[in-house]
């Protein structure tokens, strides 16, 4: 059929051209390409998160298995085979008041409230002397503490057997007022004399001699 001498398409050939571009479009949007730019296939990434190990625990170890090597021994563990422990050095008091002790010239023991044994030497003049005997379980390096009350600045001298004595400057505030001097000494095992004095000046009131 022609309309002014030019043929006439029929509606339903526009209907199908129509229909087969559409499913052309659809299927270019459908189908994805075969490699998308700049996403490769590959395995999925491990976390960076790090982990939180307890003190005393390695990772890759069950609860109670054994550090790996090189790891050092826990706290408290015993000692190995044929390891011998250091021998402790219980700390020795003596109040120097004690009966068994040598007092020479003026010196004597007195009540004192504020004293740790309750008592005290006093009188310690230049021709008084406080000897101490005391027997030590073993040899070493020793620390002496000798509590003593003092009315002001005085010194002390210390002779441990029959070496030259050592001297100590001391002071204190009043004859109510514990203080305390304290050195090193090497000491020898067995019984052992140390000599309390001072020969040029009145020296402090005498409490307590602790070895430790």
């Amino acid at each position: 059929m022609t309309d002014g001498g030019l043929p006439t398409r029929r509606p339903r050939q526009w209907i199908g051209v129509t229909a087969v571009a559409v499913g052309i479009a659809g299927a270019a949007v459908a189908v994805p390409p075969l490699i998308a730019p700049g996403h490769d296939r590959a395995e999925p990434r491990q976390s960076r998160t790090p982990q939180t190990v307890a003190s005393g625990f390695q990772p890759g170890l069950s609860p109670g298995a054994s550090p790996s090597l090189g790891a050092g021994p826990s706290p408290g563990a015993s000692p190995g085979p044929g390891a011998s422990p250091t021998p402790g050095f219980a700390p020795i008091s003596i109040q120097a008041e004690d009966p068994a002790n040598t007092l020479t010239g003026g010196a004597s023991a007195t009540a004192c409230g504020t004293c740790r044994g309750g008592r005290r030497v006093r009188y310690m003049c230049a021709e008084c002397t406080l000897v101490v005997r005391v027997t030590l379980p073993s040899a070493g390096t020793r620390t002496v503490t000798v509590y003593y009350e003092a009315d002001g600045n005085r010194a002390l001298k210390v002779r441990i057997g029959t070496a030259a004595p050592r001297v100590f400057p001391v002071t204190g505030p009043d004859w109510s007022v514990p203080q305390s001097l304290r050195f090193t000494a090497n000491l020898p095992a067995g019984e052992v004399r140390l000599t309390l004095f001072n020969d040029e000046s009145p020296a402090p009131d005498l409490d307590e001699i602790v070895i430790a």
